[in-house]
């Protein structure tokens, strides 16, 4: 595994970009040779989004018919779009997302936000936010479909460093934290379990459309550092059409700036907190620079981040806490040959490190476990793409090629449980090698106009190859294995081993068709044609497999078939959208490598689940834009489950499509600005998520009309932001946050996690280009449970995941531009 040490860097790095960042800010405003021609509004402004790098959305009814008198010479961004806008009554509005909405001129005088994300009086708009979530530039109030982007910006304000500070606030979303690299995320309730899959997990992860989802029990879920980040995209509801398997429930997106070859840019933000009950303080530093190589062709970004949480749960045995180091780094080159090309590379790697498992055990006290060995976790990930985007005179073309590369390394104490345990005075020691490389070639045709009809047709490959190895060991205890065992089981102080080699694959076809059949309404039907392969072999040597040990010949699991979606929408007005919606999702199936049990008939492979959403919504703006309204309703039929039983005689688990469930749900998402200087926003999710069907082969009985685990009857999210005139403009925001109580497995619904409130507050100030905020969350000090695994049978009580204790800091940033 690959060790990096970053923080030096950084800290050199950061303070290097503050002192020299300024001497170039005048560069930040670089005019362009355009040569946009006269031309249809529409085409004109697809070539200026092209050459200037941005997006660019409307109301296709609003260029309809009219013609630019283009853009010619060498202008800044803004002098070449007021050409091409020029005697069309059009104007642009700015997002904080970075995208330019044109709108009639009435409604461009509506203030818009600034540089800062801030917005001026007399009043305020809530921002539009560009996405790409049906893998074309869209505004989110324009999707047939339930949705939610947080911008970089957004999480810059609200101080968020990873998925547990912001995922857990979006509707229809819980967050289930776990040990750093094992947090899994439940969209709409579409889980069998809270924590991670032993097949693949219902929920699909993308980084710039990357997939990041093996086939399989996970090696990893990524949990991407937020600075730097353009926006995360979470899209509710099967997404199997466009973003292919494991998007069961849901898919998450985070999208990452890229190099930009306008003008030389860069930030820096440093932490500092204090977590209850750590003993020590935590912190964070991280840089950005992007430089232009060649004005307008060439640029390139760099990003580097090195964070250290002080843990605040004790192993009472082995003297550790769950202190976790996050260092990573990203790179982007973007080349734009021709106002119609462009190549981008993106590379990412993190390495996030544990001294200790996330657990507490609740025989130790409220955060605290005991152990003889520590728990370490160590977890890396590593991302090198890619992507071709070029503009034919018919459609857009886009081509992306990746690989996705997984270590992770997890030990565990499993002294209690071992019948070695007797002569281990040192403890018995599990240890997970985990190894993943996953290649994925996509590549894409999207219909390039605004008329009536729209299309996108595509296809993609994707290879993943894991190896596993699973060691039991007892540390220092080599000789005393030795006076036991037979010597050709052992190897040193390892006593058992277990290796694994798995591949599967996936291919597809899809497509997205799009008819406008009258003025404000839209019927789309779209789908995905796919084929899914998987296979693992495995041997195991050691006290427990014999002398010669024993193998698992390759066993194999496959599955096709179409997964269709099928939406229509009424867009009355830019301010306007109501839709209806069905969508079926899909995801990998996986064999069972447990061995045959006489009398038994254990199933070769698991399929993928049948599952079945409809939706009607509407996302709306009120007010002159003062308001936003997004609501949505749901149901769910979800049948042949993949779930883990309990085979009777030998206790092992295996898989299998069993039982099936309904889940309803609703979710409201409220922002307002009454005035310039107060904003109000309020997320409501209720969720009745049930199986409807009672599983007797399971052990214990799987009952109908169980709750599924982690889904909350209800999940509420508030938050007001208030902003001061007068010096340093001071913002103040409250936050509140609850979650209802939900079982914690299917297994055993009785017991019970989530159930809490949680409070916070930040006061950010700002001087000149630096901001610096002050902040606290978890003010109540409440200890509650995300996740757990149930009640142990060794004596040591519940093992839960608890949220962090209350935590006080201060972030200081600095941008350029």
């Amino acid at each position: 595994m690959k060790t990096i040490d970053l923080r030096g860097l950084l800290l050199a790095g950061c303070a290097a970009l503050a002192v020299t960042g300024g001497a170039t800010a005048a560069q930040a405003q670089a005019a362009r040779d355009y040569a946009i021609q006269r031309q249809d509004l529409a085409s004109a402004l697809r070539a200026y989004s092209l050459k200037s790098g941005q997006d660019v959305v409307y109301d296709p009814s609003l260029v309809r018919g009219r013609t630019s008198p283009g853009a010619s010479g060498r202008l800044t961004d803004e002098a070449a779009l007021q050409s091409l806008l020029a005697g069309s009554r059009l104007s642009a509005r700015r997002t904080p997302a970075g995208g330019l909405s044109i709108v009639p001129e009435g409604e461009a005088g509506r203030p818009q936000a600034d540089a800062t994300g801030e917005f001026s009086p007399p009043a305020a708009t809530v921002d539009e936010i560009i996405v790409t979530a049906g893998k074309r530039a869209e505004r989110l109030g324009d999707l047939a479909g339930g949705a939610s982007a947080v911008t970089g910006q957004q999480l810059k304000a609200a101080g968020a460093q990873s998925n547990a500070d912001y995922l857990g606030r979006i509707p229809g979303v819980v967050f289930n934290e776990g040990t750093s690299g094992q947090s899994a995320v439940t969209i709409r309730g579409v889980g069998a379990t809270a924590g991670i899959d032993q097949g693949q997990g219902p929920t699909g992860y993308f980084l710039n459309e990357i997939p990041l989802t093996e086939p399989s029990y996970a090696s990893g879920i990524p949990d991407v550092d937020t600075f730097d980040l353009n926006r995360v995209e979470v899209l509710r509801g099967p997404q199997g059409s466009l973003f292919g398997s494991a998007s069961l429930g849901g898919a998450i997106n985070y999208i990452v700036n890229t190099a930009d070859a306008s003008g030389f840019d860069a930030a820096t933000e440093t932490t500092v907190r204090h977590i209850a009950r750590s003993g020590k303080a935590s912190y964070a530093v991280k840089g950005m620079v992007n430089i232009p190589i060649i004005q307008d062709k060439l640029a390139a970004r760099l990003t580097g981040f090195s964070r250290e949480d002080a843990g605040y749960i004790r192993n009472l045995g082995a003297g550790t806490r769950n202190n976790l180091q996050v260092n990573g780094v990203r790179g982007s080159v973007v080349f734009t040959p021709t106002d119609r090309t462009t190549l981008s590379l993106l590379s990412l790697y993190q390495k996030n490190k544990s001294d200790e498992i996330a657990t507490t055990q609740s025989a130790f006290g409220p955060y605290a476990r005991s152990t003889i060995l520590a728990g370490p976790t160590d977890y890396d990930f590593e991302i090198h793409s890619l992507r071709l985007d070029h503009r034919f005179d018919f459609a857009n073309l886009t081509v992306l090629a990746s690989t996705n590369t997984k270590d992770h390394v997890l030990d565990s104490d499993v002294t209690r449980s071992s019948a070695l345990r007797t002569f281990a005075p040192k403890g018995v020691l599990s240890q997970e090698i985990m190894h993943t490389k996953m290649k994925t070639i996509e590549a894409r045709l999207a219909s390039d106009g605004d008329g009536p009809f729209k299309w996108l047709i595509g296809g993609m490959y994707s290879e993943t190859n894991t190896d596993v190895a699973t060691l039991s060991s007892l540390p220092t205890g080599a000789a005393v294995l030795a006076s036991r065992y037979n010597a050709a089981q052992l190897q040193g102080e390892l006593f058992n081993r277990t290796y694994s080699h798995r591949e599967g694959a996936e291919k597809a076809l899809f497509g997205e068709v799009s008819y406008e059949f009258i003025p404000t309404v839209t019927a789309t039907v779209g789908g995905r044609l796919f084929d899914t392969k998987y296979w693992v072999e495995i041997q195991r040597y050691g006290i427990n497999y014999g002398l010669t040990g024993q193998t698992v010949p390759r066993r194999n699991a496959g599955d096709d078939g179409f997964v269709p979606k099928v939406s229509l929408a009424w867009r009355p007005s830019r301010d306007l959208t109501v839709y209806a919606l069905a969508s079926k999702g899909f995801r990998f199936g996986n064999p069972n490598t447990v061995v045959d049990l006489p009398g038994f008939d254990t199933p070769a492979a698991w399929a993928s689940d049948s599952l079945w959403n409809y939706e009607l919504g509407a996302h709306s703006s009120w007010l002159e834009g003062r308001l936003q309204v997004d609501a949505s309703v749901y149901n769910i039929d979800w049948s042949d489950i993949q779930v883990r039983l309990v085979r009777p005689g030998d206790n092992l688990t295996y898989g299998t499509n069993a039982g099936s469930a309904r889940i309803r749900g609703v979710e409201l998402a409220v922002v307002g600005r009454p005035t310039a200087a107060l904003t109000l926003s309020s997320n409501i999710t209720y969720l009745d998520a049930k199986l409807t069907e009672t599983v007797r082969t399971a052990s214990p009985p799987l009952l109908e009309g169980t709750r599924l685990p982690g889904a909350s009857p209800w999940q509420i999210s508030n938050q007001a932001s208030y902003r001061f005139s007068g010096p340093l403009t001071p913002v103040l925001t409250v936050s509140h946050r609850y979650l209802a109580k939900a079982p914690e497995t299917l297994q055993g619904p009785d017991v019970k996690v989530a159930g809490y409130n949680q409070f916070d507050a930040r006061l950010n100030v700002s001087l000149d280009d630096v901001d610096v905020a002050l902040f606290a969350t978890n003010l109540a000090n409440k200890r509650a449970v995300a996740f757990g695994y149930g009640l142990s049978s060794t004596g040591t009580g519940l093992s839960e995941f608890v949220i962090r204790p209350r935590t006080v800091g201060v972030t200081v940033n600095w941008k350029l531009r």
